[in-house]
């Protein structure tokens, strides 16, 4: 039946027309669910609901590619280039029967192109798991559950600005994995490679350090270490693989160093002088620093000084009596005369007379703002 204008009725109302959807769906995106009800149950479930479901599977469902992508993964070559082998991608079609109340009755594969044997079954656990909508019919109905992911081609990790970004990352990463190796292996040189799958915002999900000759526990260590790299946000992409590499050298007295260890640091510096620089200028666009010398205002000349004395006069301004400088050498003796001065210049009255029996703190007399001021000494 048409609508009022002639055009052909909108949804999925042929196979041919599922298909195509389906194929379009996964050309467009590098994983996702859809969820297609059958023929005969489209009008007994909430399309809008089924859709909210769908959307809420890709996490568990991305889950089980990402914890097993890090574990199989490889780099290689393919075709004379450099790739990554072992990539556990693919599509499967999973029929999923439910009760009229929405439990999951039964799963079963009906097409599939995984190749890796563990992904099937995580992705129908993560199915079952789920609270599913009752039905208006009563009876089991069955729903087709579509899931498809793949690595893409990382053309977004390949530009030159991407490249450097890695290197500072993994520069930063190694400074904190020298402390993996410190007192935990002998003098030598250890290159470490590994492997972190980063997701759109540019965060580690997991990684991985490649077998090498360290220990089993530094490598460990340096496994949670290259989790903390960052790389640049790419908002089209699914899940990144990105193999940073460090190369530790450990000297005959324990040192630990690495390859672009100099160089990291002279931009880490770089970097933090520009930011005091950004921070001072906006205090000085606040009025909160004083401005630079070479922006003071040059002094008018009868702001500029005093008429200076005459060539055959000499200029002499009072100072303040200045106080002896602490004898080293002088004991107690020497305390105990110079304690009158001390007496009329800084306490009076009650206070003088608990110092002289031997208090050790002492209320100033006298403070102009009303406040009390205290000093500690030490007696014989």
């Amino acid at each position: 039946m048409r609508g009022p204008q002639g055009a052909p009725p909108t949804g999925l109302n042929s196979f041919g027309q599922g298909t195509r959807y389906i194929q379009k769906a996964v050309r467009s995106s590098s994983e996702g669910v859809i969820i297609l009800p059958s023929k005969r149950a489209e009008n007994l479930f909430d399309l809008q609901r089924l859709n909210e479901i769908a959307q809420a599977l890709r996490p568990p469902a991305a889950a089980c590619f990402v914890n097993r992508a890090i574990e199989t993964m490889k780099r290689g070559k393919r075709d004379g280039e450099e790739a990554y082998l072992d990539v556990p991608e693919g599509q499967v079609k999973i029929r999923t029967r439910l009760s009229p109340d929405g439990e999951v009755l039964r799963t079963e594969v009906l097409d599939t192109g995984f190749k890796d044997p563990e992904i099937e079954p995580c992705i129908m656990e993560a199915i079952q798991g789920r609270k599913w909508i009752k039905n208006r019919s009563g009876v089991v109905q069955y729903l087709d559950v579509i899931y498809w992911v793949s690595l893409g081609d990382g053309s977004e990790d390949k530009s030159p600005q991407a490249k450097a970004e890695l290197r500072r990352q993994q520069a930063i990463a190694a400074i904190r994995g020298k402390g993996c190796l410190e007192r935990r292996v002998g003098a030598g040189t250890y290159p470490v490679e590994g492997l972190n799958l980063v997701d759109r915002d540019g965060n580690t999900l997991v990684s991985r350090v490649e077998p090498n000759s360290l220990p089993q526990k530094v490598q460990e260590c340096l496994s949670v270490v290259l989790r903390d790299i960052q790389m640049p946000r790419a908002p089209n992409s699914f899940v990144r693989p990105i193999s940073p590499q460090v190369e530790y050298t450990v000297a005959t007295d324990g040192t630990v160093s690495f390859a672009d260890e100099r160089w990291i640091n002279l931009i880490l510096m770089e970097e933090k002088a520009a930011r005091e620089d950004r921070l001072a200028e906006v205090d000085r666009g606040l009025g909160i620093a004083e401005p630079r010398a070479s922006e003071e205002p040059a002094a008018t000349p009868s702001e500029s000084t005093e008429p200076t004395a005459s060539a055959g006069e000499e200029t002499t301004t009072p100072s303040e009596p200045q106080a002896p400088a602490p004898d080293p050498g002088q004991g107690d003796e020497a305390q105990a005369r110079r304690a009158p001065a001390l007496r009329s210049a800084e306490v009076s009255g009650e206070a003088w007379r608990r110092l002289q029996v031997g208090a050790c703190e002492c209320a100033a007399d006298g403070v102009a703002d009303g406040t009390s001021a205290s000093f500690t000494l030490k007696l014989s």
